[in-house]
């Protein structure tokens, strides 16, 4: 029990239990005093024990009758006066109790200190996650497949029951508490050299700004992955030097200029993030007209890209509902989106492209219903804000839906628990379309059409075999880790997609040297990545894999020349 805690009931039980003292020093003192007789007829006083066992069971109305003899009438008129007397410090008392248990500051202090104990324990990796929404929730379970541990805060009690019953595959320390207090983090364990990062997606995104800033004084070697969307928010962050920006219609926009130009791309990223096979269509945009429903930041993420690409375009913004007007060559309609006349006046029967990106989702599906209404060939892309509504844009036949919490998933998790699969990542994003289309080609004829991604660490306890040789100044390619090992003249399968080397990176590496300390990533069947494993942790399996030939056991070797001699 923590101080705070002790303090506290030690305060408010302080006079309920002064009461019960007084009153049992008054009963015992008046059965000391109060002469009885014993089964002689003689006098005799009770003594202080004597009187202190009675009043005991007295008071808490067990009962177990006179002792040790017949009270007289005094005593027991007194003992009439006790009974009463204890009884009310004693209600008195458990009142105070029960009101001291309900308290919520001390419920707090205690959850608190059960919460630090919990921190403390931990000495693997963690991550702090600040608020339980459906994000955070699908980020933690990602975050614990993947081996690390996680922290929740959230401010509201009734969350942190909700998040209790939450189906992880590991225990997480929860507690109730303000996420933008110093205390807070400190008992969160952010001052901790496992702390690797913490998660504030928070909407009000001032919140996120004022988490990146209090984790550069507490610990500046935290990393802070924050949401921002806005332009003042995003500068701020990054001064911090510790913050990771998370901005959804970035991301998104991002997606939308690769759609024009690498669609392969995000068939290896959508593999990648696991939400489907490289066996996914291709999103090949139309060219023509787009129609683009919300401006504010989302509009201004997309109209960029629009705009490197020579798109013709128009928003429909309805910010002034009732005043419409056209401006800036007519790019640009104030008006409701959802309104027949305001698309057909944008040119929705001659456009090839609609975009629903306003914040509302019922909104989006009502544009985009009436789109099709419209133009049933036009090409539909739709902002969901949120995952509640995913069956209604399911059953809603879009051609592409983007899922702000979505976007947020799978960027933060794969940031955090995987940083390999991220850089790789990172630099297919760059790729062309020619690049991108041969890397899903070849992944497909010669693994399958969902590879398993693997990362494998030259160290010892990782590659025992690989590391140990490599100490000794051997040269190892990397081909070696591809050798089959039921046929040494054949390979696995397996694909080596990226060797990370302190500060240089290799993308699709062929025939490299291995170095001690090298991260690589491969991507493989499940044959294939028994066989990388055992290479490079069996030192036979990794003798056979050079040399093509069984390596000699040494000490069977010893044994034979003892028979022999």
């Amino acid at each position: 029990m923590s101080d705070n805690a002790l303090w506290i009931i030690l305060q408010r039980l302080r006079t309920p239990l002064l009461v019960i003292i007084v009153t049992y020093a008054i009963a015992i003192l008046g059965m000391v005093l109060i002469p009885g007789l014993d089964d002689k007829g003689e006098v005799y006083h009770l003594s202080f024990f004597d009187a202190f066992y009675f009043i005991s069971y007295t008071a808490s109305t067990i009962g177990f009758g006179e002792t040790p003899y017949d009270f007289t009438y005094e005593q027991r008129l007194w003992v009439l006066i006790c009974i009463y007397l204890t009884v009310i410090g004693w209600f008195y008392g458990l009142g105070a109790l029960v009101s001291v248990v309900s308290d919520k500051t001390l419920k707090f202090e205690l959850m608190r200190s059960r919460f630090r104990k919990q921190v403390e324990k931990i000495k693997v990796d963690f991550i702090i996650v600040l608020g339980y929404t459906h994000v955070n929730v699908e980020i933690t379970k990602q975050l614990l497949e993947s081996g690390l541990k996680v922290v929740f805060i959230d401010e509201s009690e009734e969350n942190i029951n909700h998040l209790m019953l939450e189906d992880f595959s590991q225990s997480v320390a929860v507690m109730v508490g303000n996420v933008l207090l110093i205390d807070t983090l400190k008992d969160a364990g952010i001052r901790k050299k496992n702390c690797k990062a913490i998660i504030a997606l928070f909407d009000e995104e001032d919140k996120n700004l004022r988490v990146s800033i209090l984790s550069k004084f507490l610990n500046p070697h935290v990393k802070v992955i924050a949401k921002s969307t806005l332009y003042e928010t995003t500068t701020s962050l990054l001064d911090t030097d510790i913050a990771k920006v998370q901005n959804p219609f970035e991301i998104f926009a991002k997606r939308l200029d690769i759609a024009l130009t690498s669609p392969h791309v995000l068939i290896l990223e959508n593999w990648i993030y696991q939400n489907s096979d490289l066996t996914d269509i291709a999103l090949f945009l139309p060219r023509g007209r787009y129609i683009i429903c919300g401006y504010g930041r989302f509009g201004k993420a997309l109209q960029e890209k629009l705009e490197k690409h020579g798109i013709d375009y128009v928003f429909i913004d309805e910010r002034h509902l009732g005043k419409r007007e056209m401006i800036e060559n007519e790019t640009f309609l104030r008006a409701n989106a959802d309104d027949k006349a305001i698309l057909c006046e944008a040119g929705i029967k001659e456009a090839s492209c609609l975009i629903a990106g306003t914040q509302n989702d019922i909104d989006n599906i009502s544009i985009l219903i009436t789109a099709k209404k419209l133009n049933p060939d036009i090409y539909l892309i739709a902002r969901e804000n949120t995952m509640e509504e995913i069956s209604i844009f399911q059953a809603a036949k879009i051609n592409w839906v983007f899922m702000i919490e979505s976007i947020l998933i799978n960027k933060t998790a794969l940031f955090l628990a995987d940083a390999l699969k991220h850089r790789f990542l990172k630099l297919v994003l760059y790729k062309d379309e020619i690049w991108a289309t041969s890397l899903v080609n070849l992944l497909k004829s010669q693994i399958n059409k969902n590879p398993t991604l693997i990362t494998l660490k030259v160290c010892e306890d990782e590659a025992y075999a690989l590391f140990h040789d490599l100490a000794l100044g051997e040269d190892i390619k990397i081909e070696i880790l591809l050798k089959s090992l039921s046929n040494w003249e054949k390979k696995s399968g397996a694909i080596p997609l990226l060797i990370k080397r302190e500060a240089e990176e290799i993308l699709l590496p062929s025939n490299e040297s291995l170095y001690i300390g090298d991260h690589i990533l491969f991507a493989c069947d499940n044959s294939s990545k028994e066989e990388i494993e055992l290479i490079a942790s069996n030192c036979y399996e990794l003798h056979y894999a050079r040399f093509g030939k069984e390596k000699e056991s040494q000490i069977l070797k010893k044994i034979l020349l003892a028979f022999r001699l």
